[in-house]
């Protein structure tokens, strides 16, 4: 424990810094202090977890933060592991009492992704999001999950590699990882799709390159393949009302029908 960190976090939470994830200089660098906050239990998860048993299909499963300080202690546990593993994430610099403060990872990619949009940098934006589902296969092919591997959850160093940060979710504590890794798959290509639905050709390239880095024959592809053929009729079910239906709800349709067609050509 360093006392004098634990005084300046101290005393810039007493000041009000209002937001709870905010930036400090120490020890000649920029960290970050994560504040701890209620765990988010809702109804949906209670759905979730209906779903998973009905159906056997672990991967539906809520995986929500437990909150407070138990959910930051997971999420520096889990920065431990990862950071042993070579996983290039936020090195973790000091927990306290209801915070932890960690290492600065990078710029958020999902950032960096619209202003290359803004600028009409294609041949960038593309690599950005290739590089990013090959780290993510890379990852998984550490025998880990991430947890909600978004592109905003995702960062762009220096050093042009792509790092992870936000592992408060902890999935692979709560099903077999294959069943993690492929729910970390949906969530992966859903955020591309969120995030830039004008631009179908990102999505497939983002899902591509994950193939292409884990290989077809991977052992997460095949619970992703059954959560896929268990949707289809929800799929034929929506495709005719696709023009009174949400934002989420389309976006859900594209990607699904992109992974589709790659998982059963």
């Amino acid at each position: 424990m360093n006392e004098q960190l634990h005084a300046l976090v101290e005393r810039t939470v007493a000041q009000g810094v209002g937001a709870r994830v905010f930036p400090l200089r120490w020890d000649n660098r920029r960290i970050w202090v994560k504040q701890a906050v209620p765990a988010k239990h809702k109804v949906w998860h209670s759905v979730q977890r209906f779903a998973a048993n009905i159906t056997g299909i672990p991967l539906l499963r809520p995986t929500v933060s437990p909150g407070g300080q138990k959910g930051l202690e997971s999420e520096a546990t889990t920065l431990r592991k990862l950071a042993a593993l070579g996983v290039l994430v936020p090195d973790l610099v000091d927990v306290g009492e209801n915070w932890i403060a960690i290492g600065d990872n990078g710029r958020i990619l999902k950032t960096c992704i619209e202003d290359d949009v803004d600028k009409g940098n294609d041949d960038t934006i593309r690599r950005h999001v290739v590089d990013a589902g090959a780290a993510l296969a890379r990852l998984h092919g550490e025998g880990v999950a991430h947890g909600a591997p978004l592109l905003r959850n995702m960062t762009l160093r220096d050093d042009h590699q792509i790092g992870f940060i936000d592992f408060e979710e902890d999935p692979n504590a709560r099903m077999p990882v294959i069943d993690a890794q492929a729910r970390d798959i949906l969530l992966f290509v859903f955020s591309i799709q969120r995030e830039f639905k004008k631009r179908p050709e990102l999505l497939r390239a983002g899902w591509q390159a994950y193939v292409k880095a884990a290989g077809e024959t991977a052992p997460q592809l095949v619970p992703l393949r059954k959560v896929i053929r268990l949707l289809r009729p929800v799929y034929l079910m929506l495709r005719p009302f696709r023009r009174w239906l949400g934002t989420d709800a389309l976006n859900g349709l594209w990607a699904y029908r992109t992974l589709r067609k790659s998982l059963y050509r």
